[in-house]
């Protein structure tokens, strides 16, 4: 279609192309996301620190406690979600038609499956402590 005949406005024209559907929820999304995850990260990388060089029951255990293994959750949780809102906008940006769809539902599906697999790690830890480490 040459320029003469598309008889559409630059806006309508350009409607469609890049960005998401629902960009002002995404974008609010995002900041939410990484706003919550700055202290979890903060929390997360303290204890990795502090667990360092400790053996593997210790950290079971300490993973097994309610008070870390809620806070850890939540860190899987919010770190998937925010790096699927972050590949999202990547896949919007530069993928058009079906590619943007399947690469959309894609990193969907890997976000699902990272989250199911951490959240079953984490209720294994919790199911299976000592009992003298349910304390």
């Amino acid at each position: 279609m040459t320029r003469l005949s598309d008889m559409r406005t630059p806006l309508a024209r350009a409607k469609g192309l890049g960005g998401l559907p629902d960009g002002a929820e995404h974008w609010t999304a995002e900041r939410v996301s990484a706003l919550l995850l700055a202290p979890l990260s903060l929390w997360g990388v303290t204890q990795i620190l502090r667990l360092a060089g400790r053996d593997r029951e210790t950290i079971l255990a300490w993973a097994g406690r309610v008070q870390n293994a809620a806070p850890l959750g939540l860190l899987i949780a919010l770190t998937a979600r925010h790096a699927q809102l972050g590949l999202e906008v990547i896949a919007s940006d530069y993928a058009r038609g079906w590619r943007r769809v399947g690469l959309r539902l894609l990193i969907r599906l890997a976000t699902l499956v990272f989250v199911a697999i951490g959240a079953a790690s984490l209720a294994r830890i919790i199911m299976t402590r000592t009992p003298e480490a349910k304390q």
